[in-house]
Order: C-alpha cells, then structure tokens, then sequence
C-alpha cells in the first residue's frame, strides 16, 4: 500500500518533532525519572510502505552509558533504521534492549498516533504482543501516553499545576519543532511563510507557575522559531542573543491553556488578556499563528474544525 504524500509528512513530523518532545516528562516527570533511572533500551518504529518506508529509533540511556556514549545523552532520537548498536566515545558499540514497534502501513501507525477511531487504534496490539516481555516497554509506553497532554481535549485545571506546566512546555516544544521539521520537509505553507523573511526569532513565553502566596512552583517556559530566508531552526527556551520579531507572551500557564485547548481563537486570546503580543512584527502574529495551527493540525485534530459549507 501507497500512502498519501500528507501522510507521509505527518509522521516524519511524528518522527522528527513529536517524539523529541518526551525529552520534557523523561526530564521532569518524576515517575519517569524513576522508571528510566536504570534503563537502557532502544525503542524502534517502523511503518512499511510501497515507496516511502519510514523508520526511527529514540534512545534511552542510563547516566552511566550516556557519559560514555557518543551521543552524550540519556535521551535522544534519530531518524532512519536503526543499526543494531550504538556508538561510544571510545569508539565501541553497546546493545543494549531493542524494542520493535514495527507497524504494516503508515496508515496503521498513523491510526495509533493520532486516534482516529477505535479500530484504528488496534494497529498498537500487533507490536506491543511482540514486545510486551521485554524490559522498559510499559515503561515506554506509559512515557508515550505523555504525548496525549498535547491535544485539545486535555484540559487540566488551575487545581493541576503540574499538568498545566507539562501540558504547556510540551505542546511549545512540539509545535515549533514540527514548523521548522515541516519546513525542512519543504511544506508549502512553511516554505511561503519563510522563504523570504529576514532573521526574525518568533518566541513563546509562557510566565512561572505560582501557588496562592505568589511563590513560584514551576519555572517559566519558552520555545522559539528561528527564521531566515527559507531556512528554519526551532529551540527551547528563550532565546537572548537576538530581540524577537514577534514575542507571544502568556501570564502564565492557565492562560496558555485558553489557545491550547481551543476555547478561545488566536485574536479572541488576545482581546481577552490570555496572550500579549509584543514586537515590532505585531502584524505578523496573526500569519504565524495560523500557519503554526495548520501544521498543528496535521499532528492534532483540531478541537473546532470549520464546518463544510
């Protein structure tokens, strides 16, 4: 089976932007620190395909390994195949526990990631029998279901701290990794938007977490895009070298919540206080936003899809 060139696209952008994300609760989500604390295992999707076959692999690494690894990280995804080992500084190889989420179709893999129904959903049952034995697959597993705080229907309130604050730095890192994935990947729309802008950073900034005495419980969160004449860079954190051309600024994370789950639009948010905007490219929020929600939409199904006429 062939599959689409959109579908394609989305999951080389599942591959090289949503999976990078769980760099935030394999960080910061204590359960997860704990889970992978002692882990070292290699974790492989494929998706079979008649002209574009597709594969990555993310690794995890216990501190130990990871100081001696050439990737010098306990987290760390790549994209293609993976070789069967892994290469260390001091030019060895380590093998450590290979799980093989190999799925028949990309369509398949993209009824897992995206939820499109629950018979779709079944595509996950194949590989996960196949490596339910092996050491770290629950524990990958459980990592991935992480990845879910990025749609709409997630909606933790003011009374989850934590899931706000991870909820809002994952869907930051995600969504400006997968603009400038997409962009390399040559997607229209990213390339019209890019192809002729100076360096410009676009930068999220969402404000600390605070309890009830104005002490903050979570740090800020930033992520930005970097643009240049067509090509396209994305980072975490704010970035300090270069004023932004368009900084969305949000109080704090209950305000980003309004956008990311889809009760206010872009301008209404706005209007509404939810996010500033601040810069001298003012009159590029909207443009950015809009191109940022369609790409958004290729990953996520969108909470208020326009009605056909």
């Amino acid at each position: 089976m062939k599959a689409s060139d959109k579908d394609v696209l989305t999951t080389k952008l599942y591959f090289g932007a949503a999976f990078k994300a769980l760099v935030v609760p394999f960080n910061e989500n204590p359960k997860h620190v704990k889970a992978f604390q002692n882990l070292d295992v290699v974790v492989e999707f494929r998706a079979d395909d008649d002209a574009n076959p597709l594969a990555c692999y993310l690794v995890f690494l216990t501190e130990a390994n990871a100081a001696k690894s050439e990737q010098g990280k306990r987290f760390k995804v790549f994209q293609g195949e993976y070789p069967g080992s892994i290469k260390m500084a001091d030019g060895s190889t380590f093998s450590p526990t290979h799980i093989k989420m190999y799925f028949k179709s990309i369509k398949s893999l993209l009824g897992v990631f995206k939820g499109s129904s629950p018979l779709e959903m079944l595509g996950i049952m194949s590989p996960l029998f196949k490596n339910i034995h092996k050491k770290g697959m629950l524990k990958f597993l459980f990592l991935m279901l992480e990845l879910m705080l990025a749609m709409p229907t997630a909606k933790p309130g003011p009374d989850k701290p934590f899931k706000q604050y991870m909820k809002v730095k994952i869907s930051l890192y995600l969504i400006t990794a997968a603009m400038s994935t997409a962009n390399k990947l040559g997607w229209q729309d990213m390339v019209d938007f890019t192809k002729r802008q100076t360096d410009r950073i676009y930068q999220f900034q969402c404000g600390a977490t605070l309890d009830a005495n104005g002490k903050e419980i979570y740090p800020e969160v930033g992520a930005y895009l970097r643009v240049k004449m067509g090509q396209s860079k994305a980072g975490r954190g704010v970035y300090t070298r270069k004023r932004p051309f368009v900084l969305l600024k949000f109080p704090n994370p209950d305000g980003a919540m309004k956008i990311l789950t889809g009760e206010y639009a872009f301008v209404e948010a706005v209007e509404k206080g939810c996010v500033e905007i601040v810069g001298s490219g003012d009159s590029f929020a909207v443009q950015f936003n809009n191109v940022m929600t369609r790409c958004q939409n290729m990953l996520i199904p969108d909470p208020k899809p326009e009605k056909k006429k």
